[in-house]
């Protein structure tokens, strides 16, 4: 810029020197030269632009910008006001303080987050709570007298423990709302029970498997099948496939079925497993299932699974689980 200013004041006092010479000779005054004026690079002030007065030299002489500093699309910081360079400064100060902030939640949240991967996996690790099954429970239709049974811990271990005084007293215990209306089948069967000496004093001492059963036949509308096996291996749990079983151990309840020794009544001669489902029509269909005792005889013991088909249910201090 400095060097198109200095051309522009060279051209004048050539002007100037021209008219003099002339006026001094006393001839007539030479008309000035007219000279083109200097191509600007881009981004330039020269002389016609100060002339105009929209840059005058007041505004570049301390701090002049050319045009070379401007080509790149930069300023030098050298060349910028102290005001300008301060609020430079502030915004980078607000923005490295807002970026260590930032840094420093992201680190919290890191660690947070490395803490609470740690917990839940700490968590996971632990033993998890057993899920019990509802609906099962005493029966209460088919209690009769003082008889009781109760989920819990005995001398024996964990169980279902009868307590059935005398024999004018019986309990049922089972599940009548998930077995009902379904079509009675049985291809599975069976339970764990422990016998005490005491029990096994009375030949045929021993708990019952029972099915309430509706439309059993044509002829009836209602019964239940119990099985009831031979006395266990005293003061000891004992595992008993009541399907398996050979022995005449099955039986109905109900007039129908006790009038005639060929249909497997409780109060005759009994049967097996499939001598029984033989007798029962294709209408049959689950009321309730379950165990019980009673009445006959005074009974103190325990159950601890029943095996219905391909469900073995656990029968535990909490609850009841399916094996």
């Amino acid at each position: 810029m400095r060097k198109y200013i200095g051309a522009a004041r060279a051209a004048v006092l050539g002007v100037a020197a021209v008219a003099t010479v002339v006026s001094l000779s006393g001839g007539a005054a030479a008309a000035p030269t007219a000279y083109a004026p200097l191509p600007l690079p881009a981004n330039s002030v020269g002389a016609t632009q100060i002339q105009t007065g929209a840059v005058d030299s007041y505004k570049i002489k301390d701090k002049s910008i050319g045009g070379w500093d401007v080509l790149d699309n930069t300023l030098p910081w050298s060349k910028m006001g102290s005001d300008f360079r301060a609020n430079i400064n502030k915004t980078i100060s607000t923005a490295t303080v807002a970026k260590s902030t930032a840094d420093s939640a992201t680190a919290k949240a890191n660690a947070a987050d490395s803490k609470a991967t740690e917990a839940l996996t700490k968590i996971d690790s632990l033993p998890q709570s057993p899920s019990y099954l509802k609906n099962w429970g005493e029966i209460f239709r088919n209690t009769v007298g003082n008889a009781r049974a109760e989920l819990g811990q005995s001398s024996s271990g964990e169980g279902l423990n009868f307590n059935v005084p005398s024999a004018a007293d019986a309990i049922t215990w089972g599940n009548e709302a998930d077995f009902a209306g379904k079509a009675f089948s049985l291809t599975k069967v069976g339970y764990e029970v422990f016998q005490t000496g005491e029990n096994s004093a009375i030949a045929g001492n021993m708990p019952s498997i029972k099915f309430e059963i509706a439309n059993p036949t044509d002829a009836a509308t209602y019964t239940t099948l119990v099985y009831s096996p031979d006395n266990s291996a005293s003061n000891a749990w004992t595992k008993i496939d009541a399907a398996a079983d050979s022995g005449k151990h099955w039986g109905f309840t109900g007039s129908w079925f006790n009038a005639d020794p060929s249909r497997c009544g409780l109060n005759g001669a009994r049967c097996t497993l499939d001598d029984a489902l033989a007798v029962l029509g294709s209408n049959a269909k689950f009321i309730s299932a379950g165990v019980g005792k009673g009445r006959d005889n005074a009974w103190h013991g325990a159950i601890r699974s029943l095996t219905i088909n391909d469900t073995t249910y656990e029968f535990t201090a909490g609850g009841v689980q399916k094996g």
